[in-house]
C-alpha cells in the first residue's frame, strides 16, 4: 500500500489550471429544500470561494427527485470523479467479476527444461505487481523451464502500442501519477527511489531502484553533507527505450532517507527486464535480449496469473484514485466491447454506454481517469450517472463499495470526522483549480440520496473547498425528507 499512498499525495499536488468551457448567465445561489439552501449558502460564503465556478446537484433515491440545485446544467471539470463514470461503464459492461491474465510461454520445451523464446504476454491487468510476476516466472519453473537460448519477448498486443493517455501531454512530468498504460504493464509502470546518506561526508549517497534492474539507467550527481537540511532532486526521464534517473542535490549524514516514485515510460521493456531478473533468482538464465514483440499463435503455455476481479480492481480506482487503472478500465472496455484496445474505442464504447442507457449527451469525455484534458460533465450528469447504478442489482452493492467512506478510508480517511457512521460513500477529485467531490449520501432518515459538488477556477486552497464540501455533506447526512423529524 506504501507505493499507493504516495502515489495519492502527489495526485495531490498542485497541477495546471484545468477548467471546462464557460457558460453563460447569471450564477443563481441555488434552490431546493429551504433547509439546504440556508445551510449550503453559509458553507459557500467564504470569501476565498470568490469567483469559483460551482455546480450542485443533490436528489433522493431512488427516484431521483432533486431536492438541491445550483448551477447543476453547466459543464465543469470533475477531475478523478470521471472515475465514477469509467467504473460504472466496466462495471455494467464486462460485470463484477470480470477478470484479466498475464502469460509466460514459449515457443518449444525441450528434455532438459531449455526454450528457444520466451513470452511474457500481456492481457490488461491494471495490477500486475511484482508478487504476481515472481508468482508467474515460479509456476514457469515448477512446469518445467530452466534455461531460454533466445530473446525473452513481451507481447503487449492486447491492447495495442499507445501508452500515453489523451490529455496526459498537457503537462509533461515524471509524477508516477501520470504513469504510461500498455497491456504488460508492472507496478503502476512506476519505480520506487530510496536514497539514503552516503558512508561519510563528500560521498553520495546510496540509491536504491525496485524494480529496475537493466531497465533503469541511474545517474547520480548527490553528496552526503556533514549537516543542514536535505536538499535532494529525483527525477526520472526517458532515455531511449528506457528510463534515466538523476538523483542531485544533498542529504545529510544522519539523514534517515526519503522514498518517491516516478513514473517510467516504456511499459512493455520495463516488465521484460523485471521478469528477467526474476528469473534469473529463480535460476533459470535467459541468454538473449529483452524486448518487444509479438508471441506466435503457436505456443505453448507455460503459466497464467489471474488478476483480482473487476470489483476488487475498482476499489483502487475510486477509493485510492489510480490513474493508471483506470486507464486500464477504459481500454479493456475498447478492447472487449469496442473495436480495439485504444483510447479512442474505450471512448466511443463509454461514450455509446452514457448516452443510450444514463440517458445523457453533450458531456466530454477525454479519458478514463480526469487527469487533465478537456473533460466535462456537469454536476446533474455526473448525478444521473450515480443514479443509474443505485438502480442495478439494485444499487450494485460492488460499485458502491468501491468509494471512499468518509471518515475512514481511501481519499477521505482524513476528512468527515464525526459523521454517522458510513453517511457517505465518495469519490474526491483535486486538480489545479478544480475541487470536486461526488456520490452517495444516507439521509436522516436512513433514505438514500446521490449528490456533485464540482468547484472550477478555485483561486484559494484545497483545504478551504474541502472545508465547504464537507460542511455539505454533513448537513445531509441531518437532513429529513419534509414531514419527517422536522
Amino acid at each position: 500500500m506504501r507505493c499507493l499512498s504516495t502515489h495519492l499525495a502527489l495526485a495531490l499536488a498542485l497541477l495546471v489550471p484545468l477548467a471546462a468551457p464557460r457558460a453563460e448567465g447569471p450564477t443563481p445561489a441555488g434552490r431546493g429544500d429551504p433547509a439546504l439552501v440556508e445551510a449550503f449558502g453559509k458553507a459557500l460564503a467564504d470569501e476565498a470561494l470568490k469567483g469559483a465556478r460551482i455546480g450542485l446537484y443533490v436528489v433522493r433515491l431512488p427516484g431521483g427527485e432533486p431536492i438541491f440545485e445550483r448551477n447543476a446544467a453547466e459543464r465543469l471539470h470533475p477531475a478523478s470523479n470521471t472515475k465514477l463514470v469509467t467504473t460504472a461503464a466496466a462495471f455494467s459492461l464486462l460485470g463484477p467479476a470480470y477478470t484479466w491474465h498475464t502469460d509466460l510461454a514459449v515457443d518449444s520445451l525441450g528434455d532438459k527444461g531449455e526454450a528457444g523464446t520466451l513470452y511474457l504476454i500481456g492481457g490488461g491487468d491494471p495490477r500486475f505487481v511484482s508478487e504476481s510476476l515472481w508468482r508467474l516466472v515460479e509456476d514457469a519453473r515448477l512446469a518445467g523451464l530452466t534455461r531460454v537460448k533466445g530473446d525473452l519477448v513481451v507481447d503487449e498486443t492486447w491492447l495495442g502500442p499507445q501508452h500515453e493517455a489523451p490529455g496526459y501531454a498537457d503537462k509533461a512530468q515524471d509524477a508516477a501519477y501520470r504513469a504510461p498504460s500498455g497491456a504488460t504493464t508492472l507496478n503502476w509502470n512506476s519505480v520506487s527511489i530510496r536514497v539514503v546518506p552516503g558512508a561519510a561526508v563528500g560521498k553520495p549517497p546510496v540509491v536504491t531502484i525496485e524494480p529496475g534492474e537493466g531497465y533503469v539507467e541511474l545517474r547520480n550527481t548527490a553528496t552526503t553533507s556533514r549537516k543542514g537540511a536535505e536538499r535532494l532532486t529525483v527525477s526520472a526521464k526517458a532515455e531511449g527505450g528506457r528510463t534515466r534517473i538523476t538523483v542531485g542535490g544533498r542529504i545529510p549524514l544522519k539523514h534517515r532517507g526519503i522514498t518517491v516514485r516516478r513514473r517510467i515510460d516504456n511499459p512493455a521493456l520495463f516488465a521484460g527486464y523485471a521478469a528477467r531478473a526474476m528469473l534469473k533468482a529463480a535460476g533459470i538464465e535467459v541468454k538473449g535480449k529483452v524486448k518487444a514483440g509479438e508471441a506466435p499463435k503457436k505456443r505453448r503455455r507455460l503459466a497464467r496469473v489471474r488478476s483480482r476481479t473487476l470489483a476488487m480492481m475498482a476499489a483502487d480506482v475510486n477509493k485510492l484514485s489510480n490513474n493508471v487503472m483506470a486507464e486500464h478500465l477504459l481500454r479493456t472496455l475498447g478492447r472487449e466491447k469496442g473495436a480495439a484496445g485504444d483510447w479512442d474505442a474505450g471512448r466511443a464504447v463509454v461514450t455509446d454506454f452514457l448516452t443510450k442507457t444514463v440517458g445523457i449527451r453533450g458531456f466530454t469525455y477525454r479519458n478514463g481517469s480526469g487527469l487533465f484534458g478537456d473533460t466535462a460533465f456537469s454536476a446533474k450528469e455526473m448525478v444521473a450517472v450515480l443514479r443509474h447504478m443505485h438502480t442495478r442489482t439494485p444499487a450494485l452493492p460492488e460499485y458502491a463499495a468501491s468509494l471512499a467512506i468518509g471518515g475512514l478510508d481511501g481519499t477521505l480517511r482524513r476528512r468527515m470526522k464525526g459523521f454517522p457512521p458510513l453517511a457517505v460513500r465518495a469519490k474526491t477529485g483535486t486538480l489545479s483549480g478544480v475541487i470536486a467531490l461526488s456520490g452517495y449520501v444516507t439521509f436522516a432518515d436512513g433514505s438514500m440520496g446521490a449528490f456533485s459538488f464540482l468547484f472550477n477556477d478555485v483561486k484559494a486552497r484545497p483545504w478551504v473547498v474541502w472545508k465547504a464540501q464537507d460542511a455539505m455533506a454533513k448537513t445531509l447526512t441531518a437532513w429529513s425528507p419534509p414531514g419527517k423529524g422536522r
